[in-house]
């Protein structure tokens, strides 16, 4: 049977990682390692899985980074390390991604059927219930010039396997000889955007991930569009545009749609009530300054999170 390392990305959510813990020690076919990357928690983390580390010190290896290097980073790292363990497979997620027990049982026996195919994923749930967006969480790529990609709807996951170019971070097993072919998640994105990229290079060497419709994740997740914090906002449109620059295949097209995708946020701004009230002015800010430096191609954490409060 082939063998998984399975890598879980934690920041100040020492509850989500323990459950995490549990969840996977609870899968029908274990990872050879599980590898947390604790990106600098300060709520305690360590200490609170400290007897999990303990007592499953063969198989859980705890990486510890020196700052807070969001997701991104995480998943850098985290793959890095997970390579250093010559498994076939490597899985990655946050700390909030909920398998069932048997989903990694499930991926391997399609990574086994299906020995061309080098990336796979299963199908995301929301509180036990698959919606647009949940169904969603897989894409088609429209267009090799704009990266534009569009959701897959919950009629595709009715008849079967299927095939999609993007998948998010949230469970996506890939086998490790295609890690060490395209290269590591971009690190210098800190968050959003970065499963993106990684499908465009997929894709880019002819690669799609394979739909394992009967292995399942649970998204616990009541996080609205209004809710979502305007810095989160700037990384994930920055690193779009970043995105589309340089790997959009018509480089006049390539240049010039991140302008009309600034106008379309501005005028977000303006239209979507509930989204932008009272942050508009703000919400303008995120967006110009995100798309001057995708466009100049300025990546890294440039909004610190814990410092926050300009934007």
């Amino acid at each position: 049977m082939l063998t998984y390392a399975s890598v879980i990305v934690t920041f100040n959510r020492k509850a989500s990682v323990r459950e995490a813990l549990l969840r996977q020690f609870n899968q029908t076919v274990q990872a050879q390692k599980i590898i947390v990357v604790d990106n600098a928690s300060t709520d305690g983390t360590h200490e609170y899985i400290e007897d999990i580390l303990h007592s499953h010190a063969e198989q859980v290896k705890y990486l510890r980074l020196d700052e807070n290097l969001g997701g991104s980073g995480g998943f850098y790292y985290g793959m890095k390390e997970a390579l250093n363990e010559h498994t076939d497979l490597i899985g990655i997620s946050d700390d909030d991604a909920s398998y069932d027990k048997d989903y990694f049982e499930k991926i391997i026996k399609a990574a086994e059927n299906n020995p061309k195919d080098m990336a796979f994923c299963g199908a995301m749930y929301d509180h036990e219930e698959m919606t647009a967006e949940t169904a969603g969480t897989a894409k088609h790529l429209l267009s090799d010039n704009t990266l534009k990609f569009q959701w897959a709807t919950k009629d595709e996951y009715l008849n079967g396997d299927f095939y999609v170019d993007n998948w998010s971070f949230v469970g996506p097993v890939f086998r490790s000889k295609l890690v060490e072919q395209i290269g590591l998640p971009n690190k210098d994105f800190f968050i959003w955007f970065d499963d993106s990229e990684y499908a465009v290079r997929m894709h880019q060497l002819g690669y799609k991930y394979h739909v394992v419709v009967d292995a399942h994740i649970n998204l616990n997740s009541d996080v609205k569009a209004d809710q979502v914090p305007l810095w989160k906002k700037y990384y994930g449109f920055r690193n779009e545009i970043y995105t589309i620059k340089k790997y959009g295949k018509n480089k006049i097209v390539s240049n010039t749609y991140p302008f009309y995708m600034l106008l379309r946020k501005y005028a977000s701004v303006y239209l979507k009530n509930s989204e932008f009230k009272g942050r508009r002015s703000k919400a303008l800010k995120i967006f110009t300054k995100a798309f001057n430096d995708g466009m100049s191609n300025k990546l890294g954490k440039s909004i610190d999170p814990a410092n926050k409060g300009k934007y």
